[in-house]
């Protein structure tokens, strides 16, 4: 029979407690800085992701003409830009967008990261412009660029959220070219 005087003792006895409290809050630490690591590089690359669109339209704005050399060259500004991040899944799109005398919006040229020319020109842009960059008779450049965040962690956790394997992000600037009215596309 266990004697009463050594059940007291065991009762009295708190070393080891704060080992067990340590081992019992142990996973909810590391949740707690897997997601703080994870939300401090989802939003470095986020706002990487607007300093591409910033960066470039801001190049085209500032120029006169553009040629397709010159655009391509310039899109390879994103790899530099969202260093020490991957840029081969994003795309960015520049356009030139002009306005009649009834605020109705066209396409004057467009191009993405491969060259190509995503807007039809001569069309209406496939994207809502803001109301405040509208003008009459007056012309915009829209850079536009959109990113698929993958979470590093994802891959563990999408069993039990499988929405969070990925997140687009974009950014996207309106700016009125400075040197002329309309900046062209040679």
């Amino acid at each position: 029979m266990i004697k009463l005087s050594l059940i007291r003792r065991l009762l009295r006895n708190t070393r080891g407690v704060a080992a067990v409290e340590f081992a019992l809050i142990l996973p909810f630490l590391i949740i707690l800085l897997i997601g703080m690591a994870e939300t401090t590089t989802a939003l470095n690359q986020n706002r990487k992701v607007s300093q591409v669109a910033n960066a470039i339209g801001d190049i085209v704005a500032r120029a006169t003409t553009v040629t397709s050399t010159g655009l391509a060259d310039l899109m390879q500004a994103r790899t530099y830009i969202m260093e020490p991040y991957d840029a081969s899944s994003m795309t960015v799109i520049v356009a030139s967008v002009s306005f009649d005398a009834d605020k109705k919006a066209t396409v004057d040229w467009s191009s993405n990261q491969t060259g190509g020319t995503p807007w039809t020109s001569g069309q209406a842009p496939p994207i809502t412009i803001p109301s405040g960059v509208i003008a009459a008779n007056k012309s915009i450049i829209v850079c536009q660029t959109k990113y698929n965040y993958v979470a590093m962690f994802a891959t563990l956790a999408q069993n039990i959220f499988p929405r969070a394997t990925k997140f687009e992000m974009s950014g996207a600037v309106y700016l009125r070219p400075r040197l002329t009215t309309k900046v062209t596309k040679t």
